[in-house]
């Protein structure tokens, strides 16, 4: 063991490093008021958190800021419906841990899509919008649309499928 004087590591980087460690710290954001109207579901930017990640949770805030017309002409803000559709499918969705988290992206309708790699190395891809989500199950060569009311059932299946 090298001398303490030679060590790369400071003795307050160490302990600062042991104390955060041990807590087993989890940022976990407590997130409404990015946008100025009530538009968005109250535990919905927590959900997206827990169910996606960090990064998701970020282009969720972001995309969430967008008005009509941010990518030009016809394109529109997400929408109210849109929003309810993704905390229902999120409610009912697993995602398998062993790979990476799904991606979240914005459409110029407004839709929010999400894609992500089943454990068989598929794709699953599911679009939200008002109306309900299509989805695409690479592993089936599955595709269709659900309307709301059918999304918590799409994301049971997604959960049998790629279990």
């Amino acid at each position: 063991m090298p001398p303490i004087v030679e060590s790369p590591v400071s003795f307050s980087q160490l302990d600062f490093w042991r104390r955060t460690s041990l807590v087993g710290y989890r940022f976990n954001p407590q997130v409404t008021s990015w946008t100025e109207t009530s538009t968005i579901p109250a535990g919905l930017p927590e959900l997206v958190f827990a169910k996606l990640d960090n990064t998701a949770w970020q282009r969720f805030r972001d995309f969430s800021r967008w008005p009509d017309g941010w990518a030009g002409p016809g394109s529109h803000a997400i929408a109210w419906g849109t929003y309810l559709n993704l905390e229902r499918f999120l409610d009912g969705s697993r995602f398998p841990t062993s790979r990476t988290p799904p991606s979240l992206f914005v459409s110029d309708e407004g839709f929010l899509g999400l894609q992500w790699e089943a454990r068989n190395g598929t794709t699953v891809s599911v679009t939200l919008h008002p109306s309900g989500a299509d989805y695409f199950i690479e592993s089936e060569g599955a595709e269709g649309t659900v309307e709301d009311a059918e999304i918590p059932a799409l994301a049971e299946r997604l959960n049998r499928t790629l279990a």
